[in-house]
């Protein structure tokens, strides 16, 4: 009887292990689900930083044209475009880091899931 409740605590003291080891399993792949989604983002972030300065640049040369015929309204006008699509495209680039960053920290709250799982 004594063997068979001994055998019962320690069967007992096992499963939550396996289900703590399992939690920590799923909070792993769920962090990196999120870092996955942070990191997309980022990509994203950074087309729109591409596109942005593209355009700055496409503004400024009309700028150039304009400025060349003396058309200054036109000038001011594509230069006030350039800063703002700069504007834009610094915006972009900071939202670009963050999500980055995002994405690191929860590399790294995975990693220290799986840790925990196998232990």
């Amino acid at each position: 009887m004594i063997k068979y409740l001994l055998l019962i605590t320690i069967l007992a003291g096992c499963i939550p292990v396996d289900a703590q080891s399992d939690y920590y399993m799923r909070q792993a792949r769920s962090y990196q689900r999120e870092a996955e989604y942070y990191t997309k983002q980022a990509q994203g972030y950074d087309k729109e930083v591409t596109y942005y300065n593209r355009q700055a640049q496409v503004y400024l040369r009309e700028a150039e044209y304009y400025s060349k015929r003396e058309k200054y309204d036109q000038v001011r006008s594509y230069q006030r475009k350039a800063k703002e699509a700069s504007d834009k495209a610094e915006s972009y680039k900071r939202r670009a880091d963050n999500a980055r960053d995002k994405a690191k920290s929860y590399m790294r709250k995975a990693e220290n899931a799986l840790q925990n799982a196998k232990k």
